[in-house]
C-alpha cells in the first residue's frame, strides 16, 4: 500500500492558497477555508503537529 507524505499545517495552507482557497474563519484549532466556486475545507491545525 502506498503511504502519502505527512506535511504539517503550515505546508497545506500554502498549498491551499496557491490553489485558489482562502481562509475565512478559525474556531479553535480548526481552519476554514473557501475558494471561489464555494466549495469549503476544514482541517486542524494543532501546535507542532505534522
Amino acid at each position: 500500500m502506498l503511504k502519502l507524505p505527512q506535511i504539517t499545517a503550515i505546508e497545506l495552507i500554502k498549498i491551499l492558497k496557491k490553489i485558489g482557497f482562502e481562509i475565512m474563519r478559525q474556531e479553535g484549532s480548526h481552519v476554514f477555508f473557501r475558494n471561489e466556486y464555494g466549495r469549503t475545507t476544514v482541517f486542524p491545525k494543532h501546535p507542532g503537529g505534522t
